[in-house]
């Protein structure tokens, strides 16, 4: 017989298979691009499973994207695409909705799937535990990212925090033949990381460094090259060609050739850039085009990825040892992992405000001496020399760099609360103001938290790593324009000052990157804005929107006039060169 007490407590309601359902999507999509693998006799088109998420609706949407098939040339919105089929099937203690789309070849739907299915699966590249192992946010206020596939027509893709948008466009080319930006695996990819980097350091799209609008393009291009290697049927293709002619690297590095070649119809220039270059930052210094500036670090990811897959070759697990292609099929797969964590991970500890191309090399290899310290397989080896033949090392600097700085010691950190930490941004602003000292924070300034997440991320076989939580925190400081440069709607630019802070589940400092001002950032912002403002790279009629065609667009705020990088122009460079 029940007592009081038992029959006081709330009755746990039985578990059902759905509460614990996920729903995954399967649909048919672009390994690459259609001329990348059409060209090599390869069928463009294979199976791809994408989602564990929590909903999947017509259109496609999901969760966090939301298909919308306006075109802005015709000002028309077109139907979505429903689902052409529903499986439900329970497996290792989790039920799934397993949503089927297809599509006819050439038609709009065609577009939507592509483009939602990639994006969605870039997303899942970034979020697995080899990289942050965490849900990652927007930049702006809202859950869903909208995907315009077809949405003017022009040979142009961009992401726009403005519209909180993908845009698509669509061209013809020479021969009149159609050509759409989201049906190209690269693009689309490329676009979705822009998101992505948005949503983890916002202000880099507001920074003058031209090193961080180019780290923007890389981010974007390392994305497109890695997030290939989880498409299976892509991996099939590419074991059954020769190991070690070009053609087998060219297929993974060539980034859009069907959209290059459609713009500049030659076929020597069908891949709008290549990973595979010997630029150093040196031969960048001065140059002002991102994408271009971005081959430095586009061209170090690709060393990496060569040499670890050499690496492995050459000590006994692939094909050149006699193990045949699906030896090879996995080589590529763990190696590509191991670039993802190499190349992505860090980005986590970078500083919130700017990044240069140095600073973000001097952290890779802080991050990696500390997740593999003995460097057994030799993978950190073949990352360095690619460091220096970049001139990217850091020893091949004179200075120390601020990021380098000493941490404090553990032991003299106050409030060190791992719950009030990872309670809000008001809990990590409690712990970093009671450190101001210990953190360089200046006393009379109003320092805010803009970020703070806690990763899970995946060691080798199967491990679990230490749960860290990261904080961002900034303030800013007032750059002046001289005289003649300035005019009534911009007389200043802002320098983010700030830094980045990880600490371990029992309020350890695991690391610490901060960026304050000084003397030589001052003046490199201002030399930077000078050069905009005389060269009309700024666009102080926000009306325009993204009309503009000027690097840099003015948005007004209670502070004066805040610069954003304009996204809507970065590729349009594409068409002009």
């Amino acid at each position: 017989m029940a007592t009081k007490a038992q029959a006081r407590e709330p009755q746990r309601r039985p578990f059902r298979k759905k509460d614990s359902y996920r729903a995954r999507a399967r649909a048919k999509v672009y390994l690459k691009d259609p001329l990348a693998l059409s060209r090599r006799g390869s069928f463009p088109v294979g199976e791809a499973i994408v989602g564990g998420d929590t909903s999947i609706e017509p259109g496609p949407t999901s969760s966090r994207f939301l298909v919308v098939d306006y075109d802005a040339s015709a000002d028309r919105v077109y139907a979505p695409t429903h689902p052409s089929k529903t499986v439900e099937h329970w497996s290792q203690g989790k039920g799934e909705h397993l949503y089927e789309f297809s599509a006819a070849t050439g038609t709009r739907q065609e577009a939507q799937i592509n483009a939602w299915a990639t994006a969605v699966d870039t997303l899942d590249l970034f979020q697995d535990g080899a990289v942050f192992g965490r849900e990652i946010p927007w930049a702006f206020e809202g859950n869903w990212l909208r995907i315009l596939p077809q949405g003017m027509y022009e040979a142009n893709a961009f992401y726009s925090r403005q519209t909180r948008a993908l845009h698509f466009g669509y061209f013809s080319d020479s021969a009149g033949d159609p050509i759409k930006t989201s049906l190209s695996h690269d693009i689309v990819a490329h676009e979705t990381a822009h998101a992505i980097l948005d949503g983890l350091r916002p202000f880099y799209l507001e920074s003058v460094d031209p090193d961080a609008v180019a780290f923007h393009e890389y981010v974007g291009d390392v994305a497109a090259m890695l997030s290939l290697f989880r498409q299976k049927d892509f991996l099939r293709q590419l074991v059954m060609l020769d190991f070690g002619r070009r053609s087998f690297f060219d297929l993974v590095t060539e980034l859009a050739p069907q959209v290059g070649f459609g713009v500049y119809g030659r076929a020597e220039r069908a891949a709008l850039r290549s990973a595979r270059n010997d630029l150093t930052y040196r031969q960048v210094a001065n140059e002002s085009d991102p994408h271009v500036r971005s081959q430095v670090l586009t061209g170090l990811a690709f060393d990496l990825l060569e040499g670890i897959v050499r690496k492995r070759l050459g000590s006994g697990m692939g094909r050149e040892k006699g193990a045949g292609r699906q030896a090879l099929f996995g080589t590529l797969m763990t190696a590509a992992r191991h670039a993802m964590r190499m190349l992505l991970r860090p980005i986590d500890f970078l500083p919130p405000g700017s990044i240069t191309f140095p600073e973000y090399a001097s952290i890779l290899l802080r991050v990696d001496v500390r997740s593999t310290p003995a460097d057994r397989l030799g993978y950190r080896d073949v990352l360095e020399r690619s460091m220096r033949k970049r001139g990217l090392h850091p020893a091949q600097w004179d200075y120390r760099f601020e990021i380098e700085s000493d941490p404090p010691d553990d032991r003299s950190l106050r409030e060190r609360d791992i719950g009030m930490i990872r309670s809000s941004r008001v809990g990590a602003y409690r712990f970093l103001d009671a450190n101001r000292k210990a953190f360089d924070i200046p006393k009379n300034r109003d320092f805010r938290v803009i970020g703070i997440g806690t990763n899970r991320r995946d060691l080798d076989y199967g491990k679990r790593a230490t749960p860290e939580t990261i904080i961002q925190y900034i303030w800013e400081e007032r750059v002046d324009l001289p005289r003649d440069a300035r005019s009534t709607a911009l007389d200043h630019v802002v320098l983010r000052a700030g830094g980045t802070v990880a600490v371990d589940e029992f309020a350890n400092l695991v690391h610490w990157s901060p960026q304050h001002p000084t003397t030589a950032t001052r003046d490199a912002a201002r030399e930077q804005a000078v050069r905009l403002v005389r060269d009309r790279g700024i666009d102080l009629e926000p009306v325009r929107g993204l009309a503009s065609s000027r690097p840099f667009v003015g948005q007004r705020d209670g502070g004066g006039t805040r610069l954003l990088v304009n996204t809507a122009r970065m590729h349009h460079a594409v068409k002009a060169r």
